[in-house]
C-alpha cells in the first residue's frame, strides 16, 4: 500500500484504528484517508508546528473521528467533530488556495490509481472539446465574420427567379437589371457578365484567366480600392465604348509579373486585345468569387434584350431600407414588367439575397447543420463522461462515507470532487485545443471543395473563450452532480451497508443521461441517413448523358471575340476536332458551348407555322452549340431523326436538334423533326451574334428565313439538379460557332486525350492554351460534392455518438448488475430462471432506447426547417431514413446490453451472498 509522503506511515496508522474499531476498509479508502491525515499534517507543519506536534494533530483527527463509535448506538454526531476540526482549521489561518491545492494533490493521487479510467474521459472530452472547437472555428470564419467591405450588411446579391421553372439563382436580362437599378430602394446596382479570356504576353506561355466584364461602379459599390493605380474612376460612366482598361488580382500581379509597380500603364493582350492596366487590388480580393481579371464593360446594357439572360449584379441598399422592403419593390417592378412583357419577363422576378448568404450558399446551412451535429456530440461525449464519473462516484460511497465521519465536511467533499473534475476537463480541454489546432490546416487542405474563407480559419481569441467556457461547463457538470449524489446519502448507512445499492433518484438520474445519450445519438444518424438518401438521390438523377472515359477540355479561340472572323472559328473548331480524332488511341470527339447542368442562352423560339402579336409573347428556350460527334461522345441518347454531321456547313442547309421537352411542348402529337423554326439575331447575346445566320461562301451572312430540325434527343441535363430540364435548340458548331468551347474526348486514357488535344491545338492555333482539364466523372463528383462532405462528416459523428450510447447502456447496465449481485444472487437462490435474470435486463434496455430513440425523432422534426435547405429528393419525414437511423441505433443498444445481462445469467447465488 502507498505511502501518501515520505513523512509518517498514516496508512499503518489507518489500519491500527481500522481494526481497533471493527471496521473493514477497502485499500482505496485506507489510502484516502491516510492522504487526508497527510493534509492535516502538512497543513499543520505549514502554520508552524514541529513534526511532533503535527503529527499529534493528525492523530487527534483520526481519533476524533466516528470509526470507533460506528460499533455502538448511539454514535456521536459527525457534525459536531467537524465543527471542532473545522474551528481549529480556521484558527491556523490556513488559507483557500492552500485548501484547494491539497484538493487538486489528492485528485491527482486518485487519478493515479485509476489510470485508465482518466485516460478515457481526458480522451473522450478531447476529442469532443476538439472537435466542437474546430468546428466553432470554421463556422465563425465562413459564416459569422462580416464580409471585408464597407457596410456589408446593406450588400445584397440580385438573380432572375422563375418559380415555374424551379429557377431560384439565374442570370438577368442586361435590360431588365437596369429597371430594377433604377428602384428607389438602391443606393446603387452593379452588373457584369463573364467573357472567356486568354492572356498572352511575349515570351510567356499564354494562360487561361478568369474574367468579368463589370460595370465600373463595382469597386465603389463594395468600397475597396486599388492597392496600386487608380483602378476603375469612381464617378466614371457606368460603360465606355472606346477605351479598354483593366484591374488585376495581387496574386496574378506577383506570380505573372514578379509584382512590378511598372506594371500599371502598360497595356495585356486579353483575347489578343489591348487592355491598359490601371490598377492592382488587394491580397485576398477575388470578388464576386476567384477572379483574376476585371474588364471595363464596352457596352450599354439598356441597348441588349429582355430575352438574354447572362449578367450577374450586385446592389447597395440605401440607409434605412430593410431587405424585405428591397424586395417588395422588386417584386411590384416584376409584376409590372410581367405584364408590359409577356414574352420575355412573365412569370420571372428578381430575388434580393444579402450577399453573405449568397456567397456561401449551400455553404451556410450545411456548417449550421454540421455545428449543430458537431454540439450534439459534444453533449453526448459530455452525458458519456458524466456517467462513467457518477458510476465512478457511486463506487467511492464507502469512501466518502469514512471522510465525512473523520470529520470532512459537505463542502469539502464537493470541493474534493470538484478539483477531480477541474483535472479531467482542464487536461480534456488542453487536448481538444491541441486536436483543434492540428484539425484545422488539415481540414483546409483535404477539402474536395471550396468553401469561402476556409483558408481564413484560426483559432482566434473567441475560440479560445469557447474551450474556456466548455471547461467550465464540464467542471460544473462533472464535479456537482455526482457530488451532490453523494452528500445526500446517509453516511452511517453507506459505511454499514457497504454499498449494496444506490438509491431509486440516482438510478433514475443515470437512466436520464442514457436516455438522453440515445436521443441525440438518434437525431444524428437519422441526419447521416438523411444525407446519405440526398447523395443517392442525385447520382440517380437522369443526366441524358452517359460518358464513358471522358476527358474534358476548355478552348478559347480569341478571334471568337471578332465579329468578322466566325467562319474563321468554325473552320479552326473543325480542324482542331478533325485532328483530335485522328490521334492514336482517341476513339470519338466533339465540343459544346455548354456542358450539362449549364443553361445556354434563353432567347425566344417561334415555329414557323405558329404566328404571335407581338414579339415579346414568344416563349423562350435554351439556345446551345455543338458539334458533330458531340452526342455519341457524351453517349446522349438521340430519340428520333439524324445528329449533326460534317456535312452540317455554313453554306449548307441552317439545321437545328431539340430536345425531348420542346418537342412535346410546342409539337404535341406529333414529329418535331422537319418542322421549320424561325428568329431573329437580335435576341441573342454578343457571344453569339450570329447564332441564327448563316454564312455564304463570299464570307458574308445571310439570315435565314427558315432553319429545319433534323432530329430530337433525350433531355440533357441543362439547369442544376433538383430542376426539370428547359426546352432546348441544339445548332451545328460549324454553322453556328462560339469562341470559347469545351471539347469532350473519350479515348483509353485521360493522359491520350489532353495529349490528342495538345496536339490538335497546336497545329491549328499553337498560342491557344488549354483550360480548366477534368473527367466526366470529376465534374458529375463535383455537383454532388458539397452533400457528399456533409454526409461524410455527419455519418462520422453519427457512428461516434452511436457508439458513445451504446457505452453508456453499457456502464448503465454493467453497473446495475455490479450493485445488485445481493439481489440477483437471491432470486437465483429462490429458483428464478438465468434466463429470466437476463431477459428482464435485455428488456428494461429496450424499453429506455426505445423512450430515447422516439425523443431523438422529434428532435430530427423539430430541425426540419433547418435539414431541408440541405436534402435534395428526400424531406425529414423521409421514412427510410428514419427506420435506418432507429434501427442501427437501436440493434447498438440492444448488443451493448447483452455482456451485462450474460453477467447476471452467471452470478454465483453463493459468491453473491458471500461477497454481501
Amino acid at each position: 500500500m502507498a505511502t501518501p509522503s515520505s513523512g509518517p506511515d498514516w496508512a499503518a496508522d489507518v489500519l491500527r484504528h481500522a481494526r481497533a474499531t471493527g471496521v473493514d476498509l477497502s485499500p482505496q479508502t485506507v489510502d484516502e484517508l491516510a492522504a487526508h491525515l497527510d493534509d492535516v499534517y502538512l497543513a499543520a507543519r505549514a502554520d508552524g508546528a514541529g513534526d511532533d506536534a503535527a503529527r499529534l494533530t493528525a492523530r487527534q483527527a483520526l481519533d476524533a473521528s466516528g470509526l470507533l463509535p460506528l460499533r455502538h448506538e448511539p454514535r456521536p454526531n459527525p457534525r459536531a467533530t467537524y465543527e471542532r476540526l473545522a474551528d481549529d482549521a480556521a484558527a491556523s489561518s490556513r488559507s483557500r488556495s492552500l485548501a484547494m491545492g491539497y484538493a487538486l494533490r489528492m485528485a491527482l493521487r486518485q487519478l493515479r490509481l485509476q489510470p485508465a479510467f482518466a485516460a478515457i474521459v481526458i480522451l473522450v472530452l478531447g476529442l469532443g472539446t476538439g472537435a466542437a472547437t474546430a468546428v466553432y472555428t470554421i463556422v465563425d470564419s465562413v459564416v459569422l465574420r462580416p464580409l471585408p467591405y464597407r457596410a456589408p450588411d446593406r450588400l445584397v446579391k440580385l438573380w432572375d427567379t422563375n418559380t415555374e421553372k424551379g429557377l431560384a439563382h439565374d442570370p438577368f436580362s442586361p435590360v431588365t437589371f437596369m429597371d430594377y437599378r433604377a428602384l428607389p430602394v438602391f443606393e446603387d446596382a452593379a452588373a457584369w457578365w463573364r467573357p472567356d479570356v486568354n492572356l498572352r504576353d511575349p515570351g510567356v506561355e499564354p494562360v487561361r484567366v478568369r474574367t468579368i466584364e463589370t460595370s465600373a461602379n463595382l469597386f465603389s459599390l463594395l468600397g475597396v480600392g486599388s492597392q496600386l493605380g487608380e483602378g476603375f474612376p469612381k464617378d466614371g460612366p457606368f460603360f465606355v465604348r472606346s477605351t479598354r482598361t483593366a484591374v488585376i488580382n495581387d496574386r496574378l500581379w506577383r506570380t505573372r509579373y514578379g509584382a512590378d509597380p511598372a506594371l500599371i500603364g502598360r497595356q495585356l493582350a486579353l483575347n489578343d486585345t489591348p487592355f491598359t492596366i490601371v490598377g492592382i487590388m488587394p491580397p485576398g480580393f477575388h470578388f464576386p468569387d476567384d477572379v483574376d481579371v476585371w474588364q471595363r464593360l464596352q457596352w450599354d446594357l439598356g441597348q441588349h434584350s429582355r430575352s438574354a439572360h447572362f449578367m450577374e449584379g450586385v446592389a447597395r441598399l440605401k440607409d434605412g431600407v430593410a431587405i424585405e422592403q428591397a424586395r417588395a419593390a422588386a417584386d411590384t417592378l416584376a409584376g409590372r414588367l410581367g405584364r408590359q412583357f409577356e414574352g420575355s419577363n412573365r412569370g420571372w422576378s428578381f430575388a434580393v439575397v444579402p450577399l453573405l448568404n449568397d456567397q456561401l450558399g449551400y455553404y451556410r446551412p450545411a456548417l449550421y447543420v454540421l455545428f449543430g451535429a458537431v454540439g450534439l456530440l459534444f453533449v453526448i461525449g459530455c452525458l458519456n463522461v458524466a456517467s462513467l464519473l457518477l458510476t465512478r462516484a457511486l463506487t467511492r460511497e464507502r469512501e466518502v462515507a469514512v471522510r465525512t465521519a473523520i470529520g470532512a465536511a459537505p463542502r469539502h467533499i464537493v470541493v474534493q470532487l470538484l478539483a477531480e473534475s477541474v483535472i479531467l476537463s482542464g487536461a480534456g480541454a488542453l487536448l481538444g485545443l491541441l486536436v483543434a489546432l492540428i484539425a484545422i490546416p488539415l481540414v483546409v487542405a483535404i477539402t474536395p471543395v471550396s468553401i469561402p474563407r476556409l483558408d481564413e480559419a484560426v483559432v482566434s481569441l473567441r475560440v479560445l473563450g469557447l474551450a474556456l467556457g466548455l471547461v467550465v461547463g464540464m467542471t460544473l457538470t462533472f464535479g456537482l452532480v455526482p457530488s451532490l449524489v453523494l452528500v445526500r446519502r446517509h453516511t452511517a448507512h453507506d459505511l454499514k451497508a457497504g454499498g449494496r445499492g444506490s438509491s431509486r433518484d440516482t438510478r433514475a438520474l443515470y437512466q436520464g443521461l442514457v436516455i438522453a445519450e440515445v436521443a441525440l445519438a438518434c437525431a444524428l444518424l437519422v441526419a447521416s441517413a438523411l444525407l446519405v438518401r440526398t447523395v443517392g438521390a442525385m447520382t440517380r438523377v437522369p443526366l441524358g448523358v452517359a460518358p464513358k472515359d471522358v476527358v474534358l477540355a476548355g478552348v478559347q479561340l480569341s478571334a471568337g471575340f471578332n465579329s468578322g472572323a466566325w467562319p474563321t472559328v468554325a473552320s479552326e473548331q473543325a480542324t482542331i476536332l478533325d485532328g483530335i480524332r485522328a490521334q492514336p488511341g482517341v476513339i470519338s470527339a466533339g465540343s459544346t458551348n455548354d456542358l450539362p447542368f449549364e443553361h445556354g442562352w434563353r432567347n425566344p423560339f417561334q415555329p414557323a407555322d405558329q404566328a404571335f402579336a407581338r414579339p415579346e409573347d414568344r416563349p423562350q428556350v435554351q439556345y446551345h452549340s455543338v458539334s458533330d460527334g458531340y452526342f455519341e461522345t457524351m453517349g446522349a441518347r438521340l430519340v428520333e431523326g439524324r445528329a449533326f454531321t460534317a456535312h452540317d456547313t455554313p453554306d449548307g442547309e441552317a439545321v437545328v436538334i431539340v430536345n425531348e421537352t420542346l418537342a412535346r411542348r410546342h409539337y404535341p402529337g406529333r414529329s418535331a423533326v422537319g418542322r421549320e423554326i424561325v428568329s431573329t439575331p437580335s435576341q441573342v447575346g454578343p457571344l453569339a451574334r450570329n447564332l441564327t445566320w448563316a454564312f455564304n461562301k463570299d464570307g458574308s451572312r445571310t439570315p435565314p428565313a427558315r432553319t429545319r430540325i433534323v432530329g430530337v434527343v433525350a433531355d440533357i441535363q441543362n439547369v442544376p439538379l433538383g430542376t426539370p430540364a428547359e426546352p432546348a435548340v441544339y445548332a451545328p458548331t460549324r454553322q453556328f460557332p462560339f469562341g470559347a468551347v469545351t471539347i469532350a474526348v473519350a479515348a483509353r486514357d485521360r493522359a491520350t486525350a489532353v495529349q490528342a488535344v495538345r496536339n490538335a491545338l497546336k497545329a491549328v492555333s499553337p498560342q491557344t492554351p488549354i483550360g480548366t482539364v477534368e473527367t466526366w466523372d470529376d465534374r458529375l463528383a463535383s455537383r454532388t460534392a458539397e452533400p457528399r462532405l456533409l454526409m461524410t462528416t455527419l455519418s462520422a459523428f453519427g457512428a461516434l455518438a452511436a457508439f458513445l450510447a451504446a457505452l453508456g447502456v453499457y456502464g448503465l447496465f454493467s453497473w446495475s448488475v455490479t450493485l445488485r449481485r445481493r439481489e440477483l444472487a437471491i432470486r437465483l437462490t429462490l429458483g428464478e430462471r438465468p434466463r429470466s435474470v437476463g431477459a428482464a435486463i435485455v428488456r428494461r434496455s429496450a424499453v429506455m432506447v426505445a423512450i430515447g430513440l422516439a425523443i431523438g425523432v422529434g428532435l430530427v422534426q423539430a430541425a426540419r426547417g433547418l435539414l431541408s435547405t440541405v436534402l435534395f429528393g428526400v424531406t425529414p419525414h423521409d421514412t427510410t431514413s428514419v427506420l435506418i437511423g432507429v434501427a442501427l441505433l437501436f440493434v447498438a443498444a440492444i448488443v451493448a446490453s447483452l455482456p451485462p445481462a450474460w453477467r447476471a445469467m452467471r452470478v454465483d447465488p453463493i459468491e453473491g451472498l458471500r461477497s454481501e
